[in-house]
């Protein structure tokens, strides 16, 4: 396969950074000689949750849903999320993109896997009590394989890397991943560009917002609702960065999703700290099903609940003669 190589930065500033100094690395791309007839009819990304090769099953739940996130900012909206279908199987993935209304043969599967390793680097600057300055990188490799829905054929993959303090944050001042879900984002990014380029999206377009997603019951929980102590317990696992009163506000309430930042959705007047219901008893599925929804021009039967009061969207009221 040929190789393509290509340094993402967030905003496009294309910034090449050396091994040893935070930031990304050039992204190393293998795609199939015959690649662009494959991939000019690409409508759709289903995201396999990644595979770390480090952590405990919390972290990888975190990484899953920054994925998740990222996969629907970069696609405009057109991703299928793990958790929608009814395995991942190659078999039970094509039964899982037509069941959502997906065309198997024009849907790409991208697959990652994450390893780390940490080192330290020593500053030639004495400190003040003359002993040099030591500090903790940490060093992440992303591959991401990129597949045909249909065949479960490879088409090509989208290898990246990043490295951070091991003391910094998991997303910037801007609420941009660092560490391994910049690699991550990189690789998407990138995979989207060069496997599925009808759905980059133009430059300036405002990206879908962040929505904390209720947790939903596990086949070992067995049958009706999950508590909701429990409900806190697992959002505070997967949105560590969103603050407590608002994760209590979600998981207190039958709401299906928290709006964390609306960017565009605030199209739809949408703000901070919003909770998001169906109407009518009508399930509002995941947040990817929610963003294709939006994506494909569509906006469901929304109840909003803000602090101020409550309002719908989604549909047009009119009101009843007496």
């Amino acid at each position: 396969m040929p190789v393509m190589k290509k340094c993402l930065g967030w905003g496009g500033l294309g910034l090449l950074l050396l091994l040893g100094h935070a930031g990304c690395a050039v992204p190393i791309v293998h795609a199939r000689p015959d690649l662009a007839a494959m991939t000019q009819q690409v409508n759709a990304v289903v995201l396999i949750p990644p595979r770390l090769g480090y952590g405990k099953l919390a972290e990888q739940r975190r990484v899953g849903r920054v994925a998740g996130d990222l996969t629907i900012q970069f696609t405009g909206g057109r991703a299928i999320l793990a958790e929608e279908l009814p395995g991942t199987d190659p078999e039970m993935i094509v039964a899982g993109v037509r069941g959502v209304g997906e065309d198997p043969s024009r849907t790409l599967v991208f697959s990652i896997i994450a390893a780390r390793d940490e080192r330290k680097e020593t500053n030639g600057a004495l400190s003040g009590s003359g002993l040099r300055r030591s500090q903790i990188f940490v060093d992440f490799t992303v591959r991401l394989d990129v597949r045909s829905a249909q065949t479960n054929e490879i088409l090509g993959t989208v290898e990246t890397f990043s490295t951070a303090l091991a003391t910094s944050p998991n997303f910037d001042a801007e609420g941009r991943p660092l560490g391994v879900g910049q690699a991550i984002g990189d690789a998407i990014a990138e995979g989207i560009r060069q496997f599925a380029p009808r759905l980059v999206q133009p430059e300036g377009a405002s990206p879908f917002g962040v929505l904390a997603e209720a947790p939903q019951p596990r086949d070992e929980d067995g049958a009706g609702t999950l508590p909701a102590i429990e409900k806190l317990r697992r959002l505070r696992v997967l949105y560590p960065d969103v603050n407590e009163a608002d994760l209590t506000a979600l998981a207190s309430s039958s709401a299906r999703f928290l709006v964390v930042a609306p960017r565009g959705l605030s199209t739809l007047g949408l703000e901070p700290g919003d909770l998001i219901s169906g109407m009518g008893g009508r399930n509002l599925g995941s947040r990817g099903a929610l963003a294709r929804h939006l994506a494909a021009g569509n906006t469901p039967a929304m109840s909003i609940d803000r602090k101020t009061g409550r309002f719908l969207i989604g549909q047009t009221l009119v009101a009843r003669a007496r």
